[in-house]
């Protein structure tokens, strides 16, 4: 079993990833880039509680959401397409997560997103880490 990471630190791709040029107009790229990254972790939290709630599954994402310490991790990894968004589109992610969570039984969910783009060939990938307790 892969020891899971605790304290996650954010990588920065490489400027010549295509998933990049989301973000290529921002004045300062680094603090700029986190906050990107950062609002669609909490995006996809939103919505994931939604989702969850929906299928009677209590969840919640703590204050300061990196505190948590990783107990259980679900990684999913989703590739840049010719359709550049296709790395952040969360269908696809929504029914992973779901998926392994009603494949434990888990009903009760203390959890947080983290979303990191990595460099690859040709269109780059995003790496999702749910990051839980339950």
């Amino acid at each position: 079993m892969e020891k899971l990471k605790v304290g996650m630190g954010r990588n920065f791709p490489s400027e010549n990833n295509p998933l990049m040029s989301l973000v290529k107009n921002f004045k300062n790229p680094l603090k700029d880039y986190e906050k990107f990254v950062i609002n669609i972790e909490k995006s996809i939290e939103k919505d994931l509680i939604k989702i969850l709630k929906n299928l009677n599954i209590k969840a919640s994402v703590k204050t300061d959401r990196y505190s948590l310490p990783i107990k259980y991790q679900i990684k999913t990894t989703q590739y840049g397409e010719s359709y550049l968004n296709a790395a952040f589109e969360t269908e696809k992610l929504y029914r992973n997560i779901v998926k392994d969570l009603l494949n434990k039984d888990v009903y009760k969910i203390r959890f947080y997103i983290f979303a990191e783009i990595e460099d690859c060939f040709p269109m780059g990938k995003v790496n999702y880490y749910v990051n839980y307790h339950y």
